[in-house]
């Protein structure tokens, strides 16, 4: 009951943290984390009292191998591969050179300290803690390039990391060390541990498929099975004598490919998982993060059993720090060459951005959890040699690089500005859209099908606002969207003077077309000359027929669709290649969707599906991006501004659509 109760109290710490950082941002998560852990630790009564140890083996399988998984899982596999060549140096290349030379330093430094001890403590550190990148990120406009790399070094160098802790700490628990021996082994285990990963990630696949070949759908099951894939994989991996670490990272970056695919079958499980794995995975780092606090109080207290004094061990943590950002500075100008990362638009010297590079560099769950991790015990019976000093040391240089990313690190680069945060929530809510039609999709019924389309067609125009916005990345690209305007405006009046389209639908149609032009800042009054001259030539009268007039702006868009997609690909070259083919395919599918609907005999759109089936269908959408909105929130991804506006949109719109039925 004394355990069920202490992690009762974690998770409060941790639930505690969640809602402090929302109201005070400039801290982030895992400094709130420790303080909350410090002050449960010092309170004397109840069950704050309760120590609580893991054993090193199940620290890791509880912790780092759903940490791994989920990290890899969630790679951004094109910024991995665009920055290969840096992030492989700084994760694996770079680590081991930190082993090699600041272990070297911590033994001068601090002589009670074995060499092999030093490798410890050392590769403990080498691990960079995705969270505080992601922290940095949303703060501060470091530059993409630089971000990507930081951010694929973090998935990375957790892996490359903990093996190289493993080796380090094998080699002090048995005595035992040969650098010949130990390459080979680390390619053995290394790559055994890669093709264990991969073949066991292959069976589960293949486990699912069979599962689903005999019609057994149910989401609980599957995500039960995709739940325990990091544990399985880690304990097998283990049990042949081959890294788990690896096996999980390998594992974790096959379900990355698996979840790009949007197969109906897999959407909804894909989507269960999402949320799933990010409450879990900010318990885990919570977890870890608050007991470190709780173990500060008692690790200060035995100062003054160890080797060296107080002050001493402060000088020791700060040094220690100092070298890990020397080597990552020196890295970084010597071997990283500016091209990798130079953005032609935003150029960034090479000072500046190493300084970046170094300060990021914050050390938090991984390092903690292998700290904590290192056995009580040698081989032959012994204590392992100076454990509480290495702790001691690894919890200071986290506390203080955590500090430091968090505060010195704004301090070189610019602050975001409203346009970037705005940017950023826009790209934010456009996966909310993206996420909302899926599920949509996942769920539609032969019975509804037809209303989801209808559905999921309103969300992709609701998708398609922000880039109504202007948010384009050159002036031609804006450009070319205000021509867009002008070719519907140009074929919409074409068709009304041909006799094709009813006035009060193009009057309808012109409408909208005014309040996408009104979204530009440049050429305003080109616009609303040519709105004035379209309304003049066109002479709308009261809307006699609304099922006429709906069925002839659904012809509209069919027509003006199939015009702007010759238009666009008369435009297309080189040098516009990328965004023309982006409003190409926006086109395409506006055009595809509506083609797609059925004619009765009058010429009229039919197939629509009942009022009560669409009112459903959008109801569960609403109810659907309410959630993701929170999600967004609690994430950091949008502000408690923007969360109450879009709340506010998706009631308004709810509204409307009850009156409209």
């Amino acid at each position: 009951m004394l355990v069920f109760e202490y992690v009762l109290v974690l998770l409060a710490a941790v639930l505690l943290s969640n809602l402090i950082n929302r109201f005070v941002p400039v801290l982030s998560a895992p400094i709130l984390q420790m303080a909350l852990g410090v002050l449960i630790a010092v309170i004397p009564f109840g069950v704050f009292g309760f120590e609580f140890e893991l054993e090193p083996e199940l620290f890791f399988v509880l912790f780092i191998a759903p940490l791994v998984f989920r990290t890899s899982m969630t790679a951004d596999k094109k910024t991995l591969w665009e920055m290969r060549g840096p992030i492989a140096g700084s994760a694996i290349v770079l680590v081991v050179a930190m082993v090699l030379t600041v272990g070297y330093f911590v033994k001068a430094m601090v002589p009670a300290i074995p060499l092999a001890a030093a490798f410890v403590l050392i590769s403990a550190l080498g691990p960079t803690d995705d969270v505080a990148v992601y922290a940095v990120g949303k703060r501060v406009a470091v530059p993409s390039k630089i971000m990507g790399i930081l951010s694929g070094e973090s998935i990375i160098n957790d892996a490359s990391g903990i093996v190289c802790f493993q080796f380090a700490v094998a080699a002090v628990v048995t005595g035992s060390f040969s650098i010949a021996e130990a390459a080979g082994r680390f390619l053995l285990v290394g790559l055994g541990g890669i093709l264990v990963g991969l073949f066991l990630t292959a069976m589960k696949y293949g486990l699912v498929k069979w599962l689903r070949s005999l019609g057994i759908e149910n989401v609980t099951l599957h995500l039960l099975v995709g739940l325990l894939t990091p544990f399985i994989v880690y304990m097998v991996a283990e049990s042949l004598s081959v890294s788990g670490i690896l096996a999980v990272f390998a594992s974790g970056i096959i379900h990355s490919f698996a979840k790009d695919d949007l197969n109906p079958e897999t959407v909804g499980l894909n989507i269960a998982l999402d949320s799933v794995w990010s409450v879990l995975s900010f318990t885990f780092e919570g977890i870890v993060f608050v007991m470190l606090g709780t173990q500060l109080p008692g690790i200060l207290k035995t100062i003054g059993t160890y080797s060296i004094s107080g002050r001493e061990i402060a000088g020791c943590v700060l040094l220690l720090t100092l070298a890990l950002w020397v080597g990552r500075f020196v890295w970084w100008t010597l071997v990283v060459q500016k091209k990798t990362y130079q953005d032609p638009e935003k150029p960034i010297g090479k000072i500046r951005s190493g300084i970046i590079f170094s300060l990021a560099g914050a050390r938090g769950t991984v390092t903690l959890a292998s700290v904590m991790s290192i056995p009580l015990l040698l081989s032959d019976g012994s204590m392992f040699p100076e454990r509480d000093l290495i702790i001691l040391l690894a919890s200071g240089v986290i506390v203080l690089s955590l500090l430091t990313t968090n505060f010195v690190l704004p301090m070189f680069i610019e602050r975001k500005t409203e346009q970037v945060k705005n940017e950023s929530e826009q790209a934010a809510y456009a996966e909310i859209i993206q996420k909302v039609t899926m599920r949509l999709l996942a769920e539609a019924t032969d019975e509804n099908r037809l209303v989801t389309k209808r559905v999921v067609k309103g969300y992709f125009e609701r998708n398609a606002v922000p880039m109504d916005k202007g948010a384009f990345e050159t002036a031609e690209e804006k450009k070319l969207q205000e021509q867009i305007l002008l070719w519907e405006r140009e074929h919409t009046l074409a068709l009304v003077n041909g006799g094709r389209i009813d006035r009060a639908a193009a009057n309808h149609f012109i409408q909208i077309l005014d309040a996408r032009a009104r979204t530009f800042h440049g050429r305003r009054r080109l616009f609303y000359r040519m709105a004035w001259l379209i309304r003049h030539f066109i002479h709308f009268r009261p809307i006699e027929n609304q099922k006429s007039v709906r069925d002839d702006f659904m012809r509209i868009l069919v027509l003006d669709s199939s015009f702007v997609l010759e238009k666009l690909k008369g435009v297309r070259n080189d040098e516009n290649a990328a965004f023309v083919d982006k409003m190409i395919s926006a086109y395409e599918f506006i055009a595809a969707f509506h083609a797609g609907q059925k004619w009765d005999g009058d010429g009229h759109f039919g197939g629509e599906g009942n009022e009560s089936q669409l009112y459903d269908v959008a109801a569960r959408g609403f109810a659907i991006e309410r959630g993701l909105i929170q999600e967004m929130f609690e994430a950091g991804r949008i502000s408690r501004e923007t969360a109450k506006e879009r709340r506010a949109n998706i009631a308004a719109l709810q509204a409307r659509l009850q009156m409209d039925l």
